[in-house]
């Protein structure tokens, strides 16, 4: 099961324990909750086949939003002789890819998919203080983690504050993260090692 801007899904999301009918192939088969999903077209659940396959293209459904004002600036930083319509259809493109065969990653608030290197950043997993450290080697954990605040959090937030907020022990996965009352949602680019952080409580 593998998705470009989403690691190990099954693991920080999880999947149907007993098979379940998709919506979308009628098939019999561990299936991910779509009741989270947005748009007009409800749906209860979706196999990870027809989300990667793309099929929500087909419905007016999707997964998440992406920072698209965000994207487009990138976009337009790294490729500054495209027209405005050449860097609006490359961000489109990108962002129905994002919204449309992202699985749907659980938070508290609603907040818009991150980008980095223009393009939308890979959900890696939740953040704690031994996560961070084996992110950043022999570096500054907490460093790492300050830097790593999304911009549209940046200004709100006191990283270091946030910091002791952040996890002591590693979350293995998503019933493990069911027991902190704030989250903190680590992505990284996938064309570099920047890492963004972004977080939220109940």
């Amino acid at each position: 099961m593998t998705f470009t801007y989403f690691d190990q899904p099954a693991r920080w999301i999880g999947v149907s324990d007993q098979e379940t009918r998709c919506d979308l192939c009628h098939q019999q088969k561990p299936c991910f909750d779509a009741t989270g999903f947005f748009g007009e077209d409800e749906l209860a659940f979706i196999c990870p086949d027809c989300l990667s396959n793309g099929r929500l293209y087909e419905r007016d459904s999707y997964t998440c939003q992406g920072d698209v004002a965000e994207l487009k600036r990138q976009l337009k930083s790294l490729h500054p002789a495209l027209s405005k319509a050449e860097l609006d259809d490359l961000a489109d493109q990108k962002t129905l890819e994002l919204e449309k065969t992202t699985p749907h990653l659980v938070t508290w608030q609603d907040w818009e998919w991150p980008c980095a290197d223009g393009e939308y950043a890979r959900f890696i997993g939740y953040g704690s203080r031994p996560f961070y450290t084996k992110l950043v080697g022999n570096s500054d954990a907490r460093m790492l983690f300050e830097k790593s605040i999304y911009y549209t959090l940046a200004e709100e937030s006191d990283a270091e504050e946030l910091w002791e907020d952040v996890p002591r022990k590693l979350i293995v996965d998503y019933a493990d993260s069911s027991k902190y009352s704030t989250l903190f949602y680590v992505f990284k680019s996938l064309h570099s090692d920047q890492i963004i952080t972004l977080w939220d409580s109940d």
